[in-house]
């Protein structure tokens, strides 16, 4: 957490398809000026939830950003937000996501042409696709470790969609066969080049879960796109790594604010 408390948060709950989505809403306590403030929000990983990325909400709201962190349906097993794991896609998160910025916009103190995307794990990747078919509704990117890799991972584990199983575990947690099936139809890089905006990707360079390859493989999907490599960085970044991370992302949004 910052040193001095320079943000306060309340809850915000969004509703998709009659289910709530979970989030919470931190603002700067002292803004730098008056009216709408940029806004940063935060996509968690597979089987997370939105706490996973609260320490940077802490860090941007304490430099001036709104930030939201939600909870997916069916995104994790502690997740607030209504639904389970066997009802998520990627789909359904990218509906999510959607619901989410659209409800931000309506807040006053959302800037909706001032909106960022902070993702990490599966979440980086849900927002990817979403700015394939809504590529204005971020205005920059930044993406911790992506799983990039999925579309690739499921087609080696079922050669064809007929194998994939009614339900399975996948990372310690149970999925539905639609899910496994989007994901093997869906390759991410067919979605890159419409988004317009800056991306930051920022991957550890010891990641075995995610090869840094794919991240290096995006420069050239996005139009506009660079990877910074976390020496050291597992797939989930701790310690000097974490902070490494956080410095990278903080600069990032702060110039794409500007």
């Amino acid at each position: 957490m910052p040193a001095s408390t320079t943000y306060t948060s309340h809850e915000l709950c969004a509703s998709q398809d009659g289910r709530k989505i979970y989030g919470q809403l931190f603002l700067p306590t002292n803004p730098t000026h008056d009216g709408p403030l940029p806004t940063v929000v935060c996509a968690h990983g597979f089987g997370a939830n939105y706490l996973s990325l609260v320490p940077y909400a802490w860090e941007l709201a304490a430099r001036g950003f709104a930030v939201y962190c939600f909870d997916f349906c069916g995104g994790g097993y502690a997740a607030r937000s209504e639904g389970n794991p066997l009802q998520m896609t990627l789909l359904t998160e990218q509906d999510d996501l959607l619901t989410v910025t659209r409800l931000l916009a309506e807040q006053p103190q959302v800037d909706a042409r001032n909106m960022f995307l902070l993702g990490e794990d599966q979440g980086a990747l849900v927002g990817t696709l979403l700015c394939g078919t809504h590529p204005h509704t971020f205005r920059a990117l930044a993406l911790l470790h992506p799983t990039f890799n999925l579309h690739d991972s499921f087609r080696k584990l079922f050669p064809t969609k007929k194998n994939i199983p009614t339900s399975f575990r996948q990372s310690g947690m149970r999925v539905c066969r639609e899910y496994a099936e989007h994901a093997w139809d869906t390759n991410p890089y067919a979605f890159m080049s419409a988004y317009p905006g800056n991306v930051l990707i920022v991957h550890g360079d010891e990641d075995t879960a995610v090869p840094l390859d794919y991240a290096k493989r995006a420069t050239a999907a996005f139009p506009h796109a660079k990877v910074c490599v976390l020496h050291g960085g597992k797939h989930v970044f701790r310690g000097e790594v974490q902070r490494q991370c956080t410095d990278a992302v903080i600069d990032f949004l702060v110039d794409m604010s500007r």
